[in-house]
């Protein structure tokens, strides 16, 4: 994807929790933020978890409200489903290719309804789930 030069950006690559705060502190900063996922979904591993160590808090109370902070925010521009294939430059210059994969689903056009899911023949393996149950593949 070839886009416009932004000057005074940063890139985080991976939105688990240590990517969505970092972000969230740059962007705080007055810095634009893209940060980049490879999966569909930011959170990564925590989403999963029950309790986190050593406080035995609830993983999903500390990261959903940093989860809708990053996606509300100004600053930030979250790319999902989407891959660094290579950098260029030096420290300060950057120019970085990222490739977008196909979602096969129009995103301006969803509003996150799962009407879809219903109708939906297809099941594949949940990756979220470890593979161990199936989800629709749309």
């Amino acid at each position: 994807m070839e886009s416009e030069k932004t000057v005074g950006s940063v890139l985080v690559v991976g939105a688990g929790i240590a990517g969505i705060q970092a972000s969230l502190d740059l962007a705080d900063s007055g810095y634009k933020v893209h940060l980049l996922e490879s999966s569909p979904a930011i959170g990564g591993t925590m989403a999963q978890l029950d309790k986190t160590f050593p406080t035995n808090d609830c993983s999903m109370c500390i990261l959903s409200p940093k989860v809708v902070e990053c996606a509300r925010h100004l600053n930030v521009d979250l790319m999902t489903w989407s891959e660094l294939e290579s950098v260029e430059g030096e420290a300060g210059n950057f120019r970085v290719r990222i490739r977008h994969k196909p979602r096969f689903v129009n995103a301006d056009r969803c509003t996150g309804c799962s009407e879809c899911t219903q109708v939906c023949p297809i099941q594949v393996p949940n990756k979220f789930d470890e593979n161990m149950a199936p989800r629709k593949a749309i």
